[in-house]
């Protein structure tokens, strides 16, 4: 591959993660000197994941694009704050919040929260086949299905992707979404060609390497 083609897959790379963190960092509140809102961080995330993904075209077709949240108030007054007057996909975007799966309705994302206590595979499997980006902030939340899960590393709020979840849902990720994730499971989403041309940020090695890892 020609180097001018190698440095713009960096410069995006490096870019998306920029704009990941500088968004979390914008939406951060801090309620004392040293503490920060980490309902904010995520929310700030999620918007940005929902720029990052791919849905198929069935679920275009509805005039707004909505996050429902469970579980997690917190989270959904920051998203609430966030997306006024902001659009996602292209479309005017609301969040909603939901007391059971059931109240999805046409979402196109799903954020189940830390307080959730049911049966988190059994809920996610609920929305199973449908074009839902469904994202967990559990600590078997990929186990359970979802796509993304949160994770607190070093009091920072990072993100893991299971690239089979989110095929099974008809979604594709960004390659730079990988790149900047903790962790990467789940079979190959991209080309050979992909795979050898991917370049993270921080000299992290590229998802295709880390899931060839994990086999």
């Amino acid at each position: 591959m020609p180097l001018s083609d190698v440095a713009c897959r960096v410069r995006t790379a490096l870019t998306l993660l920029a704009a990941l963190w500088l968004a979390a960092a914008a939406a951060w509140r801090p309620a004392t000197a040293q503490t920060y809102s980490e309902n904010a961080v995520k929310a700030a995330f999620l918007y940005r994941f929902a720029g990052n993904v791919d849905w198929p075209p069935a679920a275009q077709v509805h005039p707004q694009f909505t996050i429902a949240v469970l579980a997690a108030d917190g989270v959904a007054m920051e998203l609430g704050h966030l997306l006024q007057n902001r659009q996602l996909q292209n479309r005017p975007a609301q969040v909603r919040s939901i007391k059971s799966v059931s109240e999805i309705g046409s979402a196109q994302m799903l954020y189940i929260g830390a307080d959730y206590r049911d049966d988190l595979r059994r809920t996610i499997a609920t929305v199973g086949g449908r074009p839902v980006l469904v994202v967990t902030s559990q600590e078997d939340g990929l186990d359970a299905g979802s796509a993304v899960n949160f994770l607190l590393l070093d009091q920072r709020v990072r993100f893991e992707i299971s690239v089979d979840a989110a095929q099974a849902a008809g979604l594709r990720m960004a390659s730079e979404l990988l790149a900047v994730a903790v962790r990467v499971r789940g079979r190959r989403a991209y080309s050979d060609a992909d795979c050898e041309d991917a370049v993270t940020a921080g000299g992290a090695a590229p998802p295709c390497i880390r899931e060839a890892a994990q086999r």
